[in-house]
């Protein structure tokens, strides 16, 4: 069933956003480029230690409820029955929040930590290494994760429990049916917010992998990366995004995301088995103790004491989960109906953490064994400001390299496509108005919004700088530090209702 009301308040607000983005950086691209730096340098230093404290308190809140009496609660009344294969959405859970980001990193992460490794170890020893790789595995851990997961359970639970027409980060402040929260002041302001951080974060994260895809196609067929080419991508990546949008998520992104999870685990078993894996299990085993041994310092690196590492790395990333949490917490909300509030949690908690440890356990491993064996240092490839190419460099090592090199342009375009299908989905539902008896936004609307999402990266492609587009998702973030708390305090309290009724009715039926 699908229907056409939308709330024009919320397509203007989301216009003015883009354009309020958009505009200084097409008319300055070079001031654009030092205001993002800038800006992003001074939140880091107001608020920095704030992201460590809501990251650890998150996973801790989070891995509670889940035990307690409410991680019985089911999304869509209790008999309602999930509506997709657990298979199937695993599958769109991870991919809508991993991007191709998962990709790039995995691989060369490690190496942007070996040469300056926190907890007094010596640069380019073989701990530093060690610590190196298990602080990949960390970043995309539990705690990233949890930034993921509350503002899914937070939205899912009025959307299921209040029957809710449309998807409104504003939602979560709900606590009973009649607020209407979303079409009051603060409600619009919240979802203002919301669509800033939506276009800002996911354009900043098309901005900065697209180039990467160049780079790795460049490579292979030996032609010029330029602006041409990055633009061609995006071009590529944004009719693919739009046409699975278009078919929806039955028969749209749920097909897609099935099958990039399949050619991912392909590719990272073929790297397993051509790329020294006994070399790769080792590492991979030394990364794990060095993970449980400097776990608790992983998470107060940055509160109890100023770290250079956590500033430029850990809070960069709780920074980054915290900004795209929300477009990936909408998504996963709409395909949860059917499973409970446990089942919402330990899944994206293990299946999340689990997939992204499977990509940094074999292809960091692997760049990491080439660098430890002189095969190939990826260090120094990094320190010549070769991050495009660094990834594409460490595949072409293997057997059949550019065939690798091509299933890894591939991959990342499919995961590109698989999260952002989902953003311009979340973005066509929540233009809907809330009282709206519509279940799906209609096809033109989620096909507009996909040409939407592609004006910002192609913004970014103008100031050309990796660090640009991530410093932009960054910027995003420091709102929903303060808006956490709130959801999850607005959870409780609806949660809290729901079983206080359901006890009185068990109690009066049974007098």
């Amino acid at each position: 069933m699908t229907n056409n009301k939308s709330d024009n308040y919320t397509i203007v607000s989301i216009i003015l956003a883009i354009l309020c983005i958009t505009i200084p950086i097409v008319i300055n691209p070079d001031q654009a480029q030092t205001f993002i730096s800038t800006t992003y340098q001074r939140t880091v230093d107001i608020f920095g230690p704030s992201y460590m404290i809501l990251g650890v308190m998150t996973l801790f809140f989070l891995v509670t409820l889940s035990v307690s009496k409410y991680g019985k609660f089911k999304l869509g009344g209790e008999n309602s029955s999930p509506e997709f294969s657990n298979f199937s959405w695993s599958s769109m859970l991870f991919c809508s929040g991993i991007g191709g980001g998962i990709l790039y990193w995995s691989g060369v992460e490690w190496a942007y930590y070996v040469s300056r490794p926190p907890f007094g170890i010596e640069p380019f020893s073989e701990g530093a290494y060690h610590l190196a790789s298990a602080y990949g595995m960390f970043h995309w851990g539990l705690t990233g994760w949890a930034l993921y997961c509350l503002p899914a359970i937070a939205i899912a639970i009025p959307f299921y429990h209040y029957n809710l027409g449309s998807l409104r980060l504003s939602s979560g402040l709900r606590t009973n049916k009649n607020s209407a929260i979303e079409n009051s002041f603060i409600g619009r302001l919240v979802d203002f917010i919301f669509v800033i951080i939506l276009i800002g974060a996911s354009g900043g994260t098309i901005g900065m992998y697209v180039p990467i895809i160049g780079a790795g196609l460049s490579e292979v067929f030996g032609i010029n990366h330029d602006l041409i080419l990055d633009l061609s991508m995006l071009s590529l990546c944004t009719l693919m995004f739009g046409a699975s949008v278009y078919r929806g998520i039955d028969k749209g992104i749920k097909i897609l995301s099935n099958f990039n999870v399949l050619l991912a685990l392909t590719f990272l078993i073929l790297i397993f088995f051509l790329g020294s894996f006994q070399e790769i299990i080792a590492l991979s085993i030394e990364a794990i103790k060095s993970l449980f041994t400097n776990f608790i310092g992983m998470n107060s690196l940055g509160i109890t004491e100023q770290s250079d590492f956590a500033d430029d790395w850990t809070i960069f990333y709780w920074a980054w989960w915290l900004a795209l949490g929300p477009q990936v917490g909408l998504f996963v909300a709409r395909i949860s109906k059917g499973r409970t509030l446990r089942e919402l949690v330990m899944g994206m908690l293990i299946i999340g953490s689990l997939g992204c440890f499977i990509f940094f356990a074999i292809l960091g491993n692997y760049a990491i064994n080439l660098e430890l064996s002189n095969q190939l240092i990826v260090t120094d490839i990094l320190a010549n400001d070769g991050h495009q190419i660094a990834a594409t460099a460490i595949l072409l090592q293997l057997p059949f390299g550019e065939l690798f090199v091509l299933a890894y342009c591939l991959i990342v375009i499919i995961f590109i496509v698989t999260s952002y299908d989902s953003v311009s989905y979340i973005l066509s539902y929540h233009v809907k108005t809330t009282a709206s008896e519509a279940y799906e936004p209609s096809k033109n609307m989620r096909l507009f919004w996909a040409l939407v999402l592609a004006i910002l990266p192609a913004c970014l492609f103008l100031i050309g700088s990796n660090r640009t587009a991530m410093d932009l998702i960054l910027l995003m973030s420091p709102p929903l530090l303060f808006l956490s708390p709130i959801f999850a305090l607005s959870m409780i309290k609806t949660l809290r209702s729901h079983y206080a009724l359901k006890d009185s009715t068990m109690d009066k039926n049974i007098s």
